[in-house]
């Protein structure tokens, strides 16, 4: 099934140990790139564009993500301009105990400029 338009973006990653730091946690640049690869496809869907990495407004690392955890990331576009538009982005860990709600571990606002075929900011045809 095809997420709709207006939803969020959600990719779920297992944390292994070629992601991780010395400390047994899931390195932070790691984390940063799937954000921004859940927030990118989240830009895309909503502008029908194709979209760059503009700037990164706020990333926040809540808790550190050991090794074996499955993280869900959750992408939306959250405000819209003339050619950019912010991204919210939410770094779930799941736990291992069912009856626990997912912890934030992370979070952050992305923001992605539409390009038109010659690369060069476009508009965005729509709003939220």
């Amino acid at each position: 099934m095809i997420q709709g338009i207006d939803e969020p973006v959600i990719m779920t990653r297992v944390v292994h140990m070629g992601d991780g730091n010395g400390s047994g946690n899931l390195f932070g640049g790691t984390l940063m790139g799937w954000m921004d690869e859940v927030c990118g496809t989240a830009a895309h869907r909503f502008a029908r564009t194709r979209v760059t990495t503009a700037a990164v407004k706020t990333i926040n690392f809540r808790l550190p993500i050991p090794y074996g955890t499955i993280l869900q990331l959750e992408g939306q576009v959250c405000k819209v301009g003339h050619t950019s538009m912010e991204v919210e982005v939410k770094a779930w860990m799941e736990k291992n105990d069912l009856k626990q709600d997912p912890v934030l571990a992370a979070d952050g606002v992305f923001i992605f400029c539409s390009l038109g075929a010659d690369g060069r900011p476009q508009k965005i045809q729509r709003a939220l």
